[in-house]
């Protein structure tokens, strides 16, 4: 039976696809989630109170031989997590690490770049990450929450990324509170905007290029220098 069902925190399309028995595309593209779609655009980073309607499952039929064995490999696809690391502004690159996903224990090294690539089931809820020790840095500890990355038009989710890339703005809730436009100044003054403190189009266009995307970290501009993204 379909359902209409409110997002919670941690929850994405391709983890509800999974408990459902449905293709992501499948639940994302039905003309229910028209206007969720329309104001989201990611499919994986919805917010706590969204409403998602999800589709009954379609049966499908094929034509096979009696009196042979035939086997059905049902399609799953599992979510691909990427991570790039840095140490302030310098890439931590071909690095050992070790990523424990809710007792799955699974190994790697991050490339050039400091990016780090998985494929993981799509329910995966926590995470810890152990990039080893090397000659010049100690072992660095991250606890992960998969799923827990909020819209960008919210303010939360301007603050998770911000968090994540070293702009400590502290708690990411929903209040543009002075410690975030502190942080949002420092940021813009990096990346050479205008350093208003306000989430603007052009701060925001910038920290979803960078947040976003892996690429290397643009050269700093004399004492702008401000923490690393992660």
């Amino acid at each position: 039976m379909p359902i209409r069902h409110e997002i919670k925190q941690g929850e994405s399309v391709i983890s509800l696809s999974e408990l459902h028995g449905l293709f992501a595309d499948t639940i994302w593209n039905a003309p229910e989630n028209a206007e969720l779609k329309e104001k989201r655009k990611n499919m994986n980073i919805l917010l706590p109170g969204d409403i998602l309607f999800i589709p009954d499952k379609r049966p499908k039929e094929v034509s096979r031989e009696t009196n042979n064995v035939h086997k059905f490999q049902r399609k799953g696809i599992p979510a691909l997590f990427r991570l790039q690391l840095f140490d302030i502004e310098e890439p931590r690159a071909n690095q050992d690490y070790t990523l424990d996903v809710d007792g799955q224990m699974l190994t790697g090294k991050t490339d050039s770049r400091g990016v780090l690539e998985q494929y993981l089931p799509a329910i995966s809820k926590k995470g810890v990450l152990i990039i080893k020790a090397d000659e010049s840095r100690e072992e660095y500890r991250l606890e992960i929450n998969f799923g827990y990355l909020d819209p960008i038009n919210e303010t939360a989710g301007v603050k998770k990324r911000l968090n994540n890339m070293g702009y400590d703005c502290g708690e990411p809730n929903n209040k543009l509170n002075d410690d975030m436009k502190l942080q949002l100044r420092l940021f813009q003054k990096r990346f050479n905007l205008e350093e208003t403190g306000e989430v603007d189009a052009p701060t925001l266009a910038k920290l979803e290029e960078l947040h976003e995307n892996p690429k290397e970290s643009p050269p700093a501009d004399d004492q702008s220098t401000q923490g690393g993204v992660q």
